[in-house]
């Protein structure tokens, strides 16, 4: 059975950041993860995303990013949810949402290994968040379309990376640019890449949802979270 509660932390700046916590039973010894939403908010989507890594033993947090600009986003898929969340993304910034990632981790430390999972915007942040502080285990990257932007500093932990072969919005030039990033990074760092999947193939909600590429992704992650 999993426990969700909705909880608070005091950010660097001291806003208050709600987060909701799903804690499987006998949590004592469990890895943690912060889970990263899209510019979509709290979906169902992503709230299912965090059951099913906490019925893998894992306490699994999402801190609610946006609720520095409003409270309980959840967006539909579909233009105007679109439209929303790319105007709350460009409103919120990468930095606070960094600080208030990096400051859930910190609590978490107290208790819990803590690695970072990101989605679309939320894999940009998590890559972010590796580069900026050495708190991670680890960190997982899922189609994060301005990573490509971010190739300067060093990944602090290991990570893994998925990409859609038939993402626009990430072409094959994006994808090259971080490969030739990953000969250089101290850490290991593997990218994958998954055929006839586009952007959002994780998505179950989504038409571009690829439930092979999905699985696939979901099992190398486990793996590479657990191991």
């Amino acid at each position: 059975m999993i426990k969700v509660t909705n909880e608070k932390i005091k950010s660097a700046d001291d806003f208050l950041l709600p987060y909701l916590r799903f804690e499987p039973e006998n949590n004592k010894k469990n890895k943690s993860i912060i889970l990263v939403y899209e510019i979509f908010g709290l979906t169902k989507h992503i709230k299912n995303v965090a059951e099913e890594f906490a019925r893998n033993n894992f306490v699994v947090t999402i801190p609610d990013l946006f609720s520095r600009l409003e409270n309980n986003i959840n967006l539909p898929y579909n233009k105007e949810g679109f439209s929303k969340g790319i105007h709350l993304k460009k409103n919120l910034g990468w930095e606070l949402p960094i600080m208030d990632i990096v400051g859930l981790a910190a609590t978490l430390r107290l208790e819990h290994s803590v690695s970072v999972l990101g989605y679309c915007f939320g894999a940009s942040l998590a890559w972010l968040a590796m580069q900026k502080s050495f708190i991670f285990e680890k960190g997982v990257c899922y189609y994060g379309s301005s990573i490509p932007d971010f190739l300067e500093l060093n990944v602090n932990c290991p990570c893994i990376m998925h990409f859609g072969k038939e993402d626009k919005g990430i072409p094959a030039s994006s994808i090259k640019k971080i490969r030739k990033y990953l000969e250089k990074n101290e850490n290991k760092v593997e990218l994958f890449e998954y055929e006839n999947a586009d952007h959002g193939f994780n998505c179950s909600e989504r038409k571009s949802y690829n439930k092979s590429a999905a699985d696939i992704a979901f099992e190398r992650t486990l793996k590479f979270l657990k191991d």
